[in-house]
């Protein structure tokens, strides 16, 4: 385990994922009070179950991309020696990864590891690729 890159991980799950999750949910849920929203949330109660788990989905997927299009700029920029360093106990992240864009992903992703939300379409294109390599390469 790579501990200032598990920390930075799971602060980005944390803080750019669940946190907009529980926002959005709440939403859903008609549980803010503040003014600006009340509208918004009156909107909602519109949809039924099966158009709030699509909305769920939709939610999830625009965060994990906008997740991964922001730490593939931070891996690029440091590739490319650009300045943007991200120190987490005095290490760059971005050095620490082979590609900051893909740790969110797969059974031992920062989504999977960290999240109170973990990704159903995640867990199955993780299944269905380790069942892809067994067929390939056989079950060992």
């Amino acid at each position: 385990m790579n501990k200032p890159l598990d920390k930075f991980g799971k602060i980005i799950i944390d803080n750019l994922r669940d946190k907009q999750i529980d926002y959005f949910k709440g939403l859903l849920e008609d549980k803010w009070k503040a003014e600006d929203l009340k509208e918004l949330q009156q909107k909602l109660k519109q949809f039924n179950q099966e158009e709030r788990k699509i909305l769920n989905e939709l939610i999830e997927n625009i965060l994990t991309h906008s997740i991964h299009d922001f730490l593939f700029s931070i891996q690029e920029n440091s590739d490319l020696d650009k300045g943007l360093e991200i120190l987490i106990d005095n290490e760059n992240v971005a050095t620490l990864s082979d590609g900051l864009h893909g740790e969110i992903f797969g059974d031992e992703g920062w989504i999977q590891k960290f999240s109170k939300y973990k990704s159903e379409s995640e867990n199955e294109r993780s299944n269905w690729a380790k069942s892809m390599i067994d067929k390939m390469f056989g079950d060992k």
